[in-house]
């Protein structure tokens, strides 16, 4: 017998023998209800490529398997034997899916029917109190095959994959399963993985967490007290006043038996990384693809990352409004998303991939990502070892090994070329099998007389004579022919394809005999386009990888600024014709007709102006998934600094009006609401770079109608408080608890060593800690206020608890109460001239800040707003309108007294010798509305420099176009919705309720 007539009858004696193949390895405890399962007959698959590891190829070997084990690679075939001639096929280790929800429910809770929100939710036994929380669920319990949801994973050559419920903030403990279709005892390989997570509640009913920030807090507070509870467990002596709580117990084992995180994009999963360091975990993250344009730093915070191959679809630039609507980001993204892996595999992360979130086959986006720089041997270990490692299976499966399990691939040729899947075998059962000779013609032909053929894996045919299809095409395989009949105006037809897609033979049928037809593979024609370079890139990576991103990240330079109007913000005031050097950052010397120093660049300033930057001490720019947690009435515990968003484009603009520095405050929906984070405006470095680091804590309180949900409707009446005396209530007894807690805490630090084996240890509240650093004078309380009864009510309650109100922000009623003010140590940044847009503010007048100022309270303009933080310079201005303030001290109301505010005065908000040199070049005075910047400095790099931003406008412009007409050439589908791109920004406002996590 040939080989080519060996390789026909695979199918069919793999057919013959499946009633002697092994349903695995493992010892059956269930009956069997008939006659008993027995070991199946050693089976060898000979003559075959075995890529039996990424990096190792055998050729023309057997592969012997025996009971869903593998037996032998690259021996002899054992006497007795059952054998499969496979010669010209490839056997690859069956691909493991280190992340889904296969064989699993959906949703841990159905719809609720009702628009009451719920801050509690009830749960059956001794679980954590939040809904989102299913850290004791191990899923092996529930797991069984589906033949279904199997289907695409063994198209695509995968035969086991890690899988819990995706939902939920804690997912549970995931277990590890093959894809057979056997008995769901038979399936498990690993019982207990990788805890699951996603800062994400999913189907919680309970109103906490409703923002990403939040979502964070209750992991850190979780962890926290995991790890509190695994503690407490070990005091034998205080066992006994411990609450039972499964989900703590089972989150005690984190640390050995590992995490899995989703992320929604790369600053997601480098704030995500912060937080798990402090609890000494290192997650594997499901990234996003976005992570090719930080890939230094993804690299630094983990060594895995699992990456879906589902690529976006291009954008729609089909209309004139598309076309408008394009955003450079998405066009970008469209383009290099396939290259992420690429990118961290060059940085020395390891790659699994998963077909999560994924319709139809994974090869596509497979061979874009090794069209994009991944090597073929890092593409198979991401299928392969990588993911068996993740998912605690490496040592049954990943490779193709004596004693490991039966799950392999049995391919045409070269999976990451052109070798298609012909069958995928699972603990020694195949699956959709298909002959050699039938694979050998899968692809795409031309044929003489203007004919193009399509052969398809499944077995089907098409074809076509120009643009119209050949109808009523009958197709069939034939011994080795793919057989065509089809009849048309010219009668009928008959064509035999035969040899493979690389050799293809097609005859015809005329007049009595066969005649030899022309016939080229359009795969050949692909490939030399490829060849001739139409893969190149046209987009570019800058930082943010988005308009007026920077190609690089700026260094410092060494300035000689000579002639400027120096406006100081010191006692000095403004200084004409002065001169400033700059150097390593820092304002090192100011005076006239300074000489420069070598190495040190000169600009010419005469007749512009020298600042330093502006500082807003409210606003709400650069905050990813929501800028309240408003679920409960304190929420002291969730961090702004977690979900920095540095993508931000407002951080430019801002720079562009000459804000170097904001303080980033929590909205106004709690009396006590989250901790703020004060940031420098560096456009371009990570959310972790952007934070101001020796700026103090501070925090965000806020009093009237907000607060107690007056405009909320007629569901929210539920939470406290819903009067203002109830918020001063609120508040008082938040700081009576936490100088409780903070007493049970130094009372146990007093403690023996003994003593302390003897009582339950204090658990850690990080609520609570935040209200201890107030009174303890390590966190700055900044006060959203309008009504003069609320503020005088809040600083009785500051002063009963022995702490003062740093900033009453914007405090339209504030010169009613500015004596009491000045009295209690109070500052006050306010509006310029915002009032009667709701009924609080109707006592608004455009005097305040002079009133506030001449009584001697420390004064600033803010922002609080995306827009009006680009012409804060402006809204300072105004005060010298409407009440004959000087230039000198309306200059300061946007420069030194915000810096003293938030108590950075020593580093940056003026021009002094030693201090940051954080500067904006005007060219015309800063408090005219004719000024515009020239150039911004943030520790002495420039960030904005308007000459390079019209430069930039032009190259953002024919970068759009080439990459529009890219999208044009692609031939590909446009996107229906903004699935795989990156979440729009939002440009949050105080009262915003909504975090938008649904678009992430």
């Amino acid at each position: 017998m040939t080989a080519r007539k060996k390789t026909v009858q695979l199918s069919v004696l793999a057919s013959a023998l499946l009633p002697f193949l092994s349903h695995g390895s493992q010892i059956q405890t269930a009956d069997p209800h008939g006659l008993y399962s027995k070991p199946g007959q050693t089976l060898a698959l000979t003559h075959a490529t075995l890529v039996t590891a990424p990096g190792e190829k055998r050729e023309d070997a057997t592969l012997v398997i025996k009971d869903g084990r593998i037996l032998s690679v690259g021996g002899k075939v054992p006497s007795g034997a059952r054998v499969i001639d496979t010669q010209g096929a490839w056997i690859y280790p069956g691909f493991v899916d280190p992340y889904s929800n296969y064989g699993l429910p959906d949703k841990a809770y159905g719809p609720v029917n009702d628009d009451v929100p719920h801050y509690a939710w009830p749960r059956a036994g001794a679980t954590a109190p939040n809904a989102a929380i299913h850290g004791a669920k191990v899923w092996r319990g529930e797991a069984k095959a589906d033949s279904e949801a199997a289907k695409p994973y063994l198209e695509d050559g995968f035969t086991s994959l890690a899988s819990a419920r995706l939902d939920g903030v804690f997912q549970g403990y995931s277990v590890s399963l093959s894809l057979a279709d056997l008995p769901s005892n038979q399936l498990i390989y690993k019982d207990s993985g990788r805890q699951f997570m996603a800062f994400d509640k999913g189907s919680s009913p309970q109103a906490y967490p409703s923002s990403l920030m939040g979502a964070m807090a209750l992991v850190r507070q979780t962890l926290s007290d995991a790890a509190w509870y695994k503690e407490a467990q070990s005091h034998e002596a205080a066992k006994a006043e411990l609450e039972a709580n499964a989900d703590l117990a089972a989150l005690g084992n984190l640390k050995s038996q590992g995490v899995l995180l989703a992320t929604r994009h790369e600053d997601e999963l480098l704030s995500a990384a912060t937080l798990f360091k402090g609890f000494g975990l290192n997650p594997v993250y499901l990234g996003s693809n976005f992570e090719y344009d930080r890939a230094d730093e993804v690299a630094k915070a983990t060594n895995t990352v699992v990456l879906p191959l589902n690529f976006p679809k291009p954008p729609k630039v089909t209309s004139e409004a598309d076309l408008e609507r394009a955003q450079l980001a998405d066009l970008r993204h469209w383009e290099r998303a396939p290259s992420s892996a690429a990118a961290l595999s060059d940085k020395g992360v390891a790659i699994a991939f998963t077909r999560h979130g994924l319709e139809g086959s994974i090869w596509p986006a497979l061979k874009k990502a090794i069209e994009a720089g991944l090597s073929e041997d890092k593409a198979l270990a991401a299928l392969t070892t990588v993911p068996a490692k993740v998912s605690g299976i490496d040592t049954i499966a990943g490779q193709l090994k004596p004693g490991m399990m039966a799950d392999f691939v049995l391919a045409s040729g070269n999976l990451f070329k052109d070798g298609k899947v012909l069958s995928t075998w699972t603990q020694g059962q195949p699956h959709s099998q298909v002959p050699l000779s039938q694979a050998a013609l899968w692809g795409d032909y031309q044929v003489a007389g203007g004919y193009s053929l399509s052969v398809k894996a499944d077995g089907g045919a098409s074809l076509s004579l120009g643009d119209k299809a050949v109808d009523k095409l009958s197709s069939q395989f034939e011994d080795q022919h793919l057989q065509l009949r089809w009849v048309d105006e010219a009668g009928s037809h008959y064509w035999l394809l035969s040899g493979s897609a690389k050799a293809p033979q097609l005859a015809s049928f005329q007049g009595g005999a066969w005649q030899n037809l022309v016939v080229s593979t359009k795969a050949a024609e692909d490939e030399k386009a490829e060849e001739n370079g139409e893969q190149e890139l046209v987009s570019r990576v800058t930082f943010p990888n988005q308009a007026y991103g920077l190609a690089a990240h700026p260094k410092q330079e060494k300035l000689h600024f000579k002639n400027a109007t120096v406006w100081t913000s010191e006692k000095d005031g403004i200084l004409e014709h002065s001169d400033v050097l700059v150097e390593d950052g820092v304002i090192e010397k100011i005076g006239k007709d300074l000489s420069t120093p070598r190495g040190y660049q000169v600009i010419d300033a005469t007749g512009l102006h020298l600042t330093a930057g502006i500082i807003d001490e409210h606003s709400h720019i650069a905050i990813s998934g929501g800028v309240n947690e408003f679920a409960n009435a304190v929420t002291s515990e969730v961090r702004i600094g977690d979900v920095i968003n540095p993508n931000d484009v407002s951080v430019y603009r801002a720079l562009a009006g000459g804000t170097t520095s904001a303080q980033l405050l929590h909205g106004s929906a709690n009396p006590i609401g989250g901790q703020a984070q004060m940031i420098k405006l560096r456009w371009g470095e990570t959310a972790e770079d952007m934070k101001f680091k020796e700026a103090p804590a501070s925090i965000k309180f806020a009093l009237g109608e907000n607060v107690k949900q007056s405009n909320w409707g007629d569901a929210f009446t539920v939470r406290y408080p819903q009067t203002r005396m109830g918020v001063k209530s609120l508040v008082a007894d938040a700081f009576q608890t936490a100088r409780e807690y903070q007493e049970a805490r130094t009372g146990y630090d007093l403690l023996s060593r003994r003593n302390r084996s003897e009582v339950l240890p204090p658990r850690r509240d990080y609520r609570l800690d935040a209200l201890v650093e107030i009174m303890n004078k390590e966190r700055f309380v900044h006060a959203h206020s309008y009504v003069a009864s609320e503020i005088l009510a809040l600083m009785e309650v500051a002063e009963e608890f022995d702490f003062r109100i740093q900033t009453f922000t914007h405090i339209l009623e504030g010169y009613k109460v500015a004596d009491e003010m000045k009295a209690h140590g109070a500052s006050a940044s306010t509006f310029a001239d915002w009032w009667a847009y709701k009924f609080e503010v109707y006592d608004a007048i455009a005097q305040n800040a002079c009133l506030m100022h001449d009584k001697g309270v420390l004064t600033s303009i803010n922002s609080d707003s995306e827009d009006l933080i680009r012409r804060l310079n402006l809204e300072a201005a105004k005060s010298m309108a409407y009440c004959g303030m000087s230039p000198e001290e309306a200059w300061k109301m946007a420069t030194i007294n915000p810096a003293k505010q938030l108590k950075i005065d020593q580093y940056t908000g003026s021009i002094k010798e030693g201090k940051a040199a954080d500067l904006v070049l005007w060219d015309a005075n800063p408090l005219s509305a004719r000024a515009r910047v020239q150039a911004t400095w943030v520790d002495g790099k420039r960030y904005f420099d308007r000459k390079q931003d019209l430069v930039e406008r032009s190259a953002i412009k024919a970068e759009k176009a080439a990459l529009i007409n890219k999208i044009l050439n692609s031939g590909e589908t446009p996107a229906e919705d903004r699935k795989g791109y990156r979440p729009a920004v939002v440009h949050w406002h105080c009262e915003d309720m909504d975090s938008h996590l649904e678009e992430m």
